[in-house]
């Protein structure tokens, strides 16, 4: 599931599971949400995947009980010769049936499920359901199964006192049958069951059908009266953790790469609820996760988690660095706090563990600021060598690396720039960094007001969004509207790839010369041009320290303008060739 900016609105596309296409004729399902909100759109999707993942419920559960997929069709009862009248039958004859029924299901349909993270989560929806139906005594999802067992054995019907008996130890069954079958998508292997387990939940008192041996670990009435949160499963957790307010000024990137590091742990945790695992637990993840591959491919890792970590000790040279194998730990180590402050757990587990310090002595890439002859080589290149103004897309490229050069704003900000961004005030044009309309900034320093360079101006910015607003179509309202969000909604991945193309074609393979190096080289200009540190804050949006005369007054548009014009200069780069 992802959503996806088209522009006028984001769409919900959710993926089809692959045993259920042939019923919906289609592999995605794609729902407009009817709003240009981020928030709102989140939202919408959640209910409306929670309608979806019902759907998929349905459709499975008549798939499981008919076993004709993937086309499902209505039984005909009349053809079948059954004996005539009812039986009461007892209750180790009833646990025989339901035992048999719990064998073929799972001999006949587990080898053929497809080992995927899809498939898994819908089995562990269905084992909520029919966990959550027993609980509350309604056994009718296994009413069809008890009819075609009792039709296809040729079985008298059971009484009206029996029968209730019948869907219980069904209904337990077809629990047993999921519970193996989330198993063996874990990864355990297929074994025949021999016994029917029994199980105890919140509702139901000693004396049920079969004898009980042992609690079942869903919400004992013990736990319902200590925690007033649910008990959750780390994957399941994270996503609550990154949909908290206080985390809305976080990248979706960072909230991704957060979720995916995340996931890998709570597979190596085998999908345990945060109650349950022990400090033993996390103390053997901090051993095994330095031996995990620097690109995990999920689908494999869901049924072979085991031998991926065990390539890994034989092949340490192939793992993660030491750096990212601390990051993973300390994103545990801050979802743990964050849990244990929301009251999903009592006390964290992760304090009584002991955490090696991971050897970081690889040097990593920094950005670097451009010289002065880069950037002659940069606009004088070929593709600055016109203005593309029949080309909309190279357009856009364009004026997005200019507008990095004299503003020293992130890409991601100037890339969802949006008419009504360009201002004026006191006589001084600006561009407006904000948040309205679903519109992302990194930090609350971030919302800001940049006056346009006069640079910017002599090479006809000003002149470039009036004719974009005049083309545009009614509903748009970005400047560079051709630029196509990618599967997590970012504007800037194109710009981003465009741009490390040209650094290479003109020999500037440095991986510290990306386009972030401009708002690096702004600051450097600015620094050795003696702007004031207060100044250069408010132009480049970054957090100021905690100086209390940096928190009183305001710093007018015009002072700021003529800072920029007077500081941030280039000297030695000409761009003349460019002007209008």
């Amino acid at each position: 599931m992802h959503l996806y900016n088209r522009g006028s609105s984001y769409y919900l596309v959710v993926n089809v599971p692959c045993d259920l296409i042939p019923i919906y004729r289609k592999k995605q399902i794609w729902v407009s949400l009817r709003t240009k909100d981020k928030n709102i759109a989140n939202i919408r999707s959640l209910m409306i995947l929670s309608k979806l993942e019902h759907q998929f419920l349905v459709e499975r559960q008549n798939m499981s009980v008919f076993k004709n997929t993937p086309f499902r069709f209505v039984i005909d009862y009349s053809g079948v010769p059954c004996p005539k009248g009812s039986f009461t039958y007892g209750e180790a004859d009833i646990e025989s049936f339901a035992l048999d029924f719990c064998i073929t299901k799972t001999e006949d349909e587990l080898p053929t499920l497809s080992k995927d993270f899809s498939t898994l989560q819908y089995y562990k929806h269905l084992h909520d359901e029919y966990v959550l139906a027993y609980k509350n005594n309604d056994f009718h999802l296994v009413q069809d199964a008890v009819d075609i067992y009792i039709a296809s054995h040729k079985m008298q019907t059971p009484t009206k006192e029996c029968l209730p008996v019948f869907l219980k130890s069904f209904m337990l069954a077809y629990i047993q049958y999921l519970e193996m079958a989330i198993n063996y998508l874990q990864g355990a292997e297929l074994k025949r069951p021999t016994h029917l387990c029994p199980h105890m939940f919140s509702n139901e008192q000693p004396n049920s059908v079969f004898p009980v041996q042992a609690p079942y670990s869903v919400n004992t009435p013990t736990q319902t009266e200590v925690y007033k949160k649910p008990n959750l499963n780390l994957f399941e957790l994270v996503k609550v953790y990154n949909g908290e307010a206080s985390r809305h000024n976080v990248s979706n990137a960072q909230k991704d790469k957060i979720n995916k590091r995340i996931e890998t742990i709570n597979l190596l945790l085998n999908n345990k609820k945060i109650r349950d695992i022990t400090a033993d637990d996390l103390q053997e993840l901090v051993y095994l996760v330095k031996f995990l591959p620097p690109r995990l491919n999920k689908t494999e890792a869901y049924s072979n988690i085991k031998k991926i970590i065990e390539y890994g000790k034989k092949h340490p040279e192939n793992c993660i660095s030491d750096k990212t194998a601390s990051d993973y730990i300390q994103n545990l180590k801050t979802l743990f706090a964050w849990a244990c402050k929301r009251k999903y757990i009592k006390e964290n587990p992760i304090d009584e563990i002991d955490i090696p310090v991971f050897e970081t002595t690889k040097t990593t890439a920094k950005y670097q600021s451009f010289t002065v002859q880069q950037l002659q080589k940069i606009f004088h290149s070929e593709f600055y060598s016109k203005h593309w103004d029949n080309n909309r897309q190279r357009r856009s490229f364009f004026w997005i690396g200019l507008l990095g050069l004299y503003t020293g704003a992130r890409l991601n900000e100037i890339c969802q720039l949006q008419f009504d961004d360009i201002q004026e005030e006191d006589g001084i044009k600006f561009i407006s960094i904000n948040e309205n309309d679903g519109k992302h900034v990194k930090t609350k320093a971030g919302i800001r007001k940049i006056p346009i360079h006069q640079e910017l101006i002599k090479l006809g910015f000003l002149e470039f969004v009036n004719l974009m607003q005049k083309q545009s179509p009614a509903k748009n309202k970005r400047i560079f509207m051709d630029l196509v969000p990618n599967t997590r909604g970012e504007l800037s991945a194109q710009p981003s790839k465009w741009f490390g193309k040209l650094l290479d074609s003109l020999g500037l393979k440095d991986k510290g010369l990306v386009f972030h190096s401009f708002r690096h080289t702004v600051r450097t200009i600015l620094r050795n041009n003696n702007c004031p540190i207060d100044r250069v804050q408010r132009l480049c949006g970054w957090e100021g320290s905690n100086s209390l005369s940096e928190h009183y007054g305001t710093i007018s548009i015009k002072v700021l303008a003529d800072e920029l014009n007077e500081k941030l200069v280039y000297e030695g780069l000409d761009l003349s060739h460019l002007y209008i």
